[in-house]
């Protein structure tokens, strides 16, 4: 009986320190309405101060969300900071905070274009001193108020994290025009010689989505900001870069409208599985010469002609080579490296470039373009195989 009794007495008390143990992991546990997560981060330059925008949601409604829709508008909470540097202004939405603040979850930063004026590799490199803050969110610059940025309404009621601001892949996939970068993207073309960042522009566009007949604003990319090192270069607008997009190896899906006399004869839509950019140094001086090869794939979207499948493809290769060579000396009377071409330059002939005071005295010539050799495939109309003739 002893023995019995003795063995019950050390089961409870194993019990009793297996309880404890496990209780104590739930004494401080929070709930997830019980703290701010930050979605997106703003940085504004306002009287030579840093003003500091957040955009955080209340979770509770957005869990609604997982399984069907929300009937009512989700709210998005915004914090304002500001201080000499951006560190102050950030210490300064603290100043007012109701709940504990966690800065993991954060997808998108913004950039106003009077803050990227400023010293941007700074900014970065404080923002990066905060732990929380990853390399993979999606960064931007804008023209807009970052605050009405960061309010605009999501359509069909849905979480703002299912809008471009967070998720611009998808977008882009479906019409790829200017390459959504993120944190990490933006410091390897920083930190590559001879490299123009080209940070893509976003926006809110108020005529083209209504609810019901009232005007309802939605993100758009309406063009990029161009810097050099940390050197702000100025904004263009998408209109302006056509030929930006035929260079970059991520064109999934972009659109081409076919107007030789001024009037539409067909719609395209068109990837770029290769591209390719050579430099070759010429004569004597050893002048760089730029040789860009593209090969095209793509179907016809709409036709509103009788031209045949290969009219259209010699059409869109004369094309191709306008917005290509428009948008490059475009940018070279601007003083501006669109395509990257001092990065090539250094890449492919590193001798030349070190020759020129590792590439500070390459200058870009409008002539500079030797030859742009485009190849378009037309392989269908919509569901149905092109034959050629």
């Amino acid at each position: 009986m002893m023995w019995a009794r003795r063995i019950r007495n050390t089961s409870m008390i194993g019990i009793l320190l297996f309880l404890t143990l496990v209780m104590t992991g739930c004494w401080d546990k929070k709930n997830i309405q019980d703290m701010n997560y930050i979605t997106a981060l703003g940085i504004d330059y306002v009287n030579n101060k840093y003003v500091v925008y957040t955009q955080s949601l209340d979770f509770t409604n957005v869990s609604k969300q997982e399984s069907t829709k929300s009937k009512e508008h989700v709210p998005v909470w915004i914090g304002r900071g500001e201080g000499e540097t951006l560190d102050s202004a950030v210490n300064d939405i603290y100043r007012a905070a109701q709940l504990p603040i966690i800065w993991e979850h954060i997808s998108a930063i913004v950039f106003h274009e009077r803050a990227l004026k400023q010293d941007l590799r700074r900014l970065t490199d404080t923002l990066l001193r905060y732990h929380e803050i990853r390399f993979t969110p999606w960064v931007y610059g804008t023209r807009d108020s970052v605050k009405d940025l960061f309010a605009a309404p999501n359509t069909f009621n849905l979480s703002p994290l299912n809008s471009i601001l967070h998720q611009p892949e998808d977008v882009y996939m479906q019409l790829s025009y200017i390459h959504p970068m993120t944190l990490r993207e933006m410091f390897i073309r920083w930190l590559r010689p001879g490299s123009t960042l080209l940070l893509p522009s976003i926006s809110v566009n108020k005529d083209q989505w209504f609810e019901d007949l009232e005007p309802k604003g939605a993100y758009q990319i309406d063009g990029l900001f161009t810097l050099k090192k940390e050197q702000y270069q100025g904004w263009w607008a998408k209109k302006d870069i056509t030929g930006i997009r035929w260079a970059s190896r991520n064109v999934v899906q972009t659109a081409l409208q076919l107007e030789p006399h001024k009037k539409t004869v067909a719609m395209l839509s068109l990837n770029v599985p290769e591209s390719n950019i050579s430099i070759k140094l010429r004569g004597q001086q050893q002048t760089p010469m730029v040789r860009i090869q593209l090969l095209i794939d793509g179907s016809i979207d709409e036709t509103l002609s009788e031209m045949q499948p290969h009219e259209m493809e010699k059409l869109a290769e004369r094309k191709i080579r306008s917005e290509i060579l428009q948008t490059f000396q475009d940018g070279v009377h601007k003083d501006v490296d669109l395509f990257s071409i001092r990065k090539e330059i250094y890449e492919q002939h590193v001798t030349y470039w070190n020759q020129h005071q590792k590439g500070q005295t390459v200058r870009l010539r409008p002539d500079m373009i030797e030859h742009i050799d485009v190849h378009v495939k037309l392989k269908n109309a919509g569901m149905t195989k092109l034959r050629k003739l």
